[in-house]
């Protein structure tokens, strides 16, 4: 795979926008965020089913191991200089694909390398990851070494999200 590429444009976070947290901060905040979802192991379901926990940490990267039906391996995740954080998936110690996370609302938008970062006409970022990280998806074409399901699409859930059935009176 080529040399890491962020994509051209600056990253939004919301907290930038909002609190004036420096991009460094933001991207900080997001890196921690992220593997905060597996601080506690968590199994999951989708394009692939496993097993993923939290390998390592520091101030700056964070490695998530994974186990799965589609093979195993780890997602590296790390701050970059652009204030864009870095997300490298292997697989049986192969790169995968590279990713450009930011967070401009709620939800995280991930990018591959080199992209110009602006959303497609229905206004999504190819990669999303939900607020609370229970799900994600992946539009395999930008995104070269996913494969795609039928749709086109690679999505992963958490296996253990509770379901609250609310009734309403009649």
């Amino acid at each position: 795979m080529s040399e890491p590429r962020p994509p051209s444009r600056e990253p939004h976070y919301f907290d930038n926008e909002s609190y004036g947290w420096t991009l460094d901060q933001c991207a900080r905040g997001l890196l921690w965020t992220l593997w905060g979802f597996v601080y506690s192991p968590r199994d999951f379901k989708g394009s692939a089913n496993g097993h993923a926990w939290l390998a390592h940490h520091d101030e700056n990267n964070a490695r998530i191991a994974f186990t799965s039906d589609k093979g195993d391996g780890h997602v590296q995740l790390s701050t970059h200089e652009s204030h864009w954080v870095k997300i490298e998936v292997f697989v049986s110690g192969a790169l995968i694909f590279r990713a450009w996370a930011d967070e401009p609302y709620e939800e995280k938008e991930f990018w591959p390398d080199a992209a110009d970062g602006e959303p497609d006409a229905k206004g999504d970022a190819p990669g999303r990851i939900s607020k609370r990280g229970s799900w994600l998806q992946i539009r395999c074409a930008d995104f070269p070494g996913v494969p795609p399901d039928e749709y086109g699409y690679w999505n992963l859930e958490l296996a253990d999200i509770d379901v609250i059935v609310v009734n309403t009176p009649e």
